[in-house]
């Protein structure tokens, strides 16, 4: 083989990995956003994929879930948020899922920044139940979103077969 082959040959070698490694490294986090009062409430979290599996299927009934993969899932908001009856001071809460027989519960918690294996329950402040939804088409890979409504929005995952969702409102 030629010296300008070989060079050729790693050059696009060279490229190739260039290309895929930021492609490979935005899909392992995902970022939900939404505007609301003086900033934006965010959601930060992993993104697996099910690669054949029922993931949401597979949690125990009393079991906690990361909601995402490596760190735990993190929602930071600068106003105050009501789920139904249920108000969260702004700030910043891991955010966890939980499975109650069918049901399923988002739990608020005030530890942040642990890996997501790591949930006290001790930090628990708050606790929603999610609306279950099927999906029409199926998804691969976790998905979180903020979508935005007249007074506040809807906290959604997307998973597989389905889409659990809760609404809140920006407090006043």
């Amino acid at each position: 083989m030629s010296l300008k082959r070989i060079v050729g040959w790693t050059a696009l070698a060279l490229l190739s990995v260039a290309l895929a490694v930021p492609a490979h490294a935005q899909g392992e986090r995902g970022k939900a956003e939404m505007k609301a009062g003086p900033g934006a409430i965010t959601v930060d979290y992993g993104r697996p994929s099910l690669k054949g599996r029922d993931m949401l299927g597979q949690l125990q009934e009393g079991s906690f879930w990361r909601m995402g993969r490596n760190e735990a899932t993190v929602l930071t908001t600068p106003v105050d948020l009501a789920f139904g009856t249920t108000r969260l001071a702004k700030g910043a809460y891991s955010l966890w899922l939980k499975r109650t027989g069918e049901n399923f519960q988002l739990v608020f918690n005030s530890q942040t920044g642990q890996w997501g294996t790591q949930h006290d329950p001790a930090k628990d402040v708050a606790s929603v139940a999610m609306a279950k939804s099927p999906l029409a088409a199926p998804v691969e890979t976790f998905t979180m979103g903020l979508v935005p409504a007249a007074k506040g929005g809807t906290l959604e995952l997307s998973w597989g077969s389905a889409k659990l969702g809760a609404p809140f409102e920006i407090a006043r």
